[in-house]
């Protein structure tokens, strides 16, 4: 297979681009911004149609992983969330839809759930997330997921756990807190630290986008949510094991979402998909990475 991969700056798609190159396929990559790590990376914003058209010349997949990511950043100018998660996406099927692209894997989130009616929240729960990163992902699936019903282009929609490993984010709760410990300052924890997450291993994630695109899937979305969770609090405390510091906890911050209970057993049935990486041992191995690399 022919595979773009959008996003190649970010945190998890060079991952999904070398699952698809371990697997004997040709991948071309894409960011706004030049990604010097990988020479098959094209520079191009697909919030601009023409060039959203220029990347799809060959292409079989698309696994769109590009976008507006950070939280935070989409909480403070959600113009630039909706451009890139909403205008963005729907440039990108357009385009897929003018090539013939055979298969769209959409990268969603799980908080686009919301606040939780019950849980474990499956991919029947209502989706009605009051945050704007959460807003505009979902806008972006369901624009994804109309150009199946509507316009015969095969896609698929994975809403993705809380990912860790290597490369993540400087301001992921994983590097600040490795960071901290590193330098020997207090690991802070906002609130009652009992907030917790599926985090979920890149490696884990990357298989699922390649078994999306093996598979003859379409039409649907698929939660891809590793079982174990972990709170904020337990987090802290593995981290200072393994970097001996202190722990202290200091008052909640707004815009943090609220802990859920999230259920994969829909990815296991329809791609074979399920979380492999214990969350210990790949904590344990990507602080080791951490310090090997901040020597």
């Amino acid at each position: 297979m022919n595979v773009l991969v959008t996003g190649a700056g970010g945190f998890v798609a060079p991952h999904v681009a070398n699952a698809f190159r371990d697997a004997g396929d040709t991948v071309r990559t894409t960011d706004a911004r030049p990604v010097e790590a990988d020479s098959n990376s094209i520079t191009a914003d697909f919030t601009d149609a023409e060039q959203a058209d220029r990347l799809m010349d060959g292409i079989d997949v698309v696994c769109h992983l590009g976008g507006v990511g950070d939280v935070y950043l989409a909480l403070d100018h959600p113009e630039e969330a909706a451009l890139a998660n909403v205008v963005g996406t729907a440039n990108l099927l357009n385009a897929a839809k003018s090539s013939g692209v055979s298969k769209f894997i959409y990268t969603s989130t799980w908080e686009v759930y919301g606040e939780p009616e019950y849980q474990p929240l499956d991919e029947k729960h209502r989706c009605e997330p009051d945050h704007p990163y959460g807003i505009t992902k979902l806008a972006g699936e369901r624009i994804a997921l109309s150009y199946d019903a509507l316009k015969g282009q095969p896609v698929v929609a994975l809403r993705l756990g809380t990912a860790y490993g290597t490369g993540m984010r400087p301001n992921s709760v994983f590097s600040i807190f490795m960071d901290k410990a590193r330098r020997g300052e207090s690991l802070t924890v906002q609130g009652s630290g009992a907030q917790a997450r599926q985090f979920t291993h890149v490696s884990d994630i990357a298989q699922a986008f390649l078994l999306a695109a093996e598979s003859d899937v379409r039409g649907e979305v698929m939660n891809i949510v590793a079982q174990e969770s972990i709170s904020i609090r337990q987090l802290a405390e593995l981290v200072a094991e393994e970097i001996p510091t202190k722990i202290e906890q200091v008052p909640a911050r707004t815009g943090d979402v609220a802990s859920a209970t999230v259920n994969s057993e829909k990815a296991g049935k329809l791609i074979g998909w399920q979380a492999k990486v214990d969350f210990r041992t790949g904590l344990k191995a990507l602080i080791h990475h951490h310090l090997d690399s901040s020597q």
